[in-house]
């Protein structure tokens, strides 16, 4: 029956091309016509610590679509959301009740690394659907644990680190202190920043371990203070972090230190509004800033904004891409055989975002994309991050670099 259905699917998808190019061009096919529905699924953290991810994903992915009929071609499309609270056995169960009971012919998931990772081993070993991981930022993806089945649409912890400890050397500070979260993409982002940071003239001082859930960082906050640091490089995800930076500021330490953020707390409104103005200047990297002066990104803030009543953040614009990702393979494949999907992403897919130009990179199955320094500000009475730099065409090295893992 799903042979079947792929196939009318792919015969429809051919059509509305051909369709297409007999028109004006450009942009998604469209039409009125009906068929065979294309089925999306999606497993994410709607609820838990990593909601604030998860929902933000999810509204990009239906902001794309609602943009464009809620069609792929002329194919109406299904959309189909669960929530694995951030727990990678519930991702899985997930990932099998999409794949096997709704038989959707793509698939996105891994609001976080741990999820990422299990969603990665499930589709090199079951081979059912092509998956795009939406956030989870673990440096293997791309390499030892790299499948031709899953491909990254957000960023990696040496994307993120690395560029920041480039940057922190030497538009910032020479001397840092670190302190992340102790489970594996905190390990990463310290690894990484600290490589990039030293390779450029840096001197990491200290590395402090905070275990996740932590809500009283003072032991740390004091360690902090015995050195005589520029900067503190801090990746702390989820609720913890929005405490961390609450507690720097208290304690007196944004007088004396820059704080540095590895992605993991500054550049989301949300996170945002919970920590105030102790953002201000502080410093983050992010691979979207929502005062992009492109005309993708004018209609994407103006859209969101419309639909939503507040302002889109890294999460949307990967859940946004997610969907577009989605419908450009499917459609440049003519088919939602997984084969034929897999065999067009791996010959190449670009497009223009409201991020910036992305292309997918088949020798990691990671995007090429600018990232945007940012810094905190307090401009009009409200708190903003204003564009300070911009890093073009960041990509992952084809091979691990090896870096000495931080202690």
């Amino acid at each position: 029956m799903k042979k079947n259905k792929r196939a009318l699917l792919a015969i429809m998808l051919v059509l509305s091309m051909l369709l297409a190019a007999c028109g004006s061009g450009g942009g998604q096919a469209s039409g009125d016509g009906e068929g065979e529905s294309i089925k999306l699924g999606f497993t994410l953290a709607l609820t838990g610590n990593f909601a604030f991810m998860g929902e933000g994903v999810k509204e990009g992915v239906e902001l794309f679509f609602e943009e464009n009929d809620y069609k792929i071609g002329d194919s109406p499309v299904e959309l189909f959301f669960e929530d694995d609270a951030g727990d990678p056995q519930k991702a899985l169960k997930n990932y099998q009740q999409l794949t096997l009971n709704q038989e959707v012919d793509f698939l996105g998931g891994g609001t976080i690394g741990s999820i990422s990772y299990a969603l990665t081993e499930a589709a090199e070993k079951d081979k059912r659907v092509p998956i795009i991981n939406v956030v989870g930022s673990g440096n293997s993806l791309s390499w030892g644990d790299k499948s031709d089945y899953v491909w990254r649409i957000g960023f990696s912890s040496l994307n993120y680190a690395g560029t920041l400890g480039v940057d922190m050397a030497e538009n910032i500070g020479k001397k840092a202190v670190v302190i992340a979260s102790d489970y594996v993409a905190g390990h990463e982002q310290a690894t990484d920043f600290s490589a990039n940071f030293k390779e450029h003239g840096g001197e990491v001082l200290d590395i402090l371990w905070a275990p996740s859930g932590t809500s009283d960082f003072s032991s740390y906050i004091n360690q902090i203070k015995q050195h005589d640091a520029d900067a503190v490089f801090m990746f702390i995800p989820g609720a913890d972090g929005p405490r961390f930076v609450q507690q720097f500021k208290e304690f007196g330490l944004a007088k004396n230190y820059a704080l540095v953020d590895g992605g993991s707390v500054l550049k989301a409104p949300s996170t945002v509004e919970a920590v105030g103005d102790a953002v201000v200047n502080g410093y983050t990297l992010s691979h979207y800033h929502v005062g992009l002066e492109n005309e993708l990104n004018k209609k994407f803030v103006d859209d969101y904004t419309k639909k939503y009543d507040k302002v889109p953040d890294n999460y949307v614009i990967n859940g946004y891409d997610t969907a577009k990702v989605m419908s450009e393979s499917i459609q440049k494949a003519g088919s939602t055989e997984v084969g034929d999907i897999i065999e067009t992403l791996k010959a190449g897919l670009s497009f223009d975002s409201p991020r910036g130009p992305i292309e997918l990179d088949p020798k990691t199955n990671h995007p090429i994309q600018n990232h945007y320094i940012l810094k905190g500000a307090e401009k009009d009475g409200e708190i903003v991050f204003e564009l300070v730099r911009t890093y073009e065409k960041v990509q992952m090295p084809a091979e691990d670099p090896g870096y000495e893992k931080a202690k």
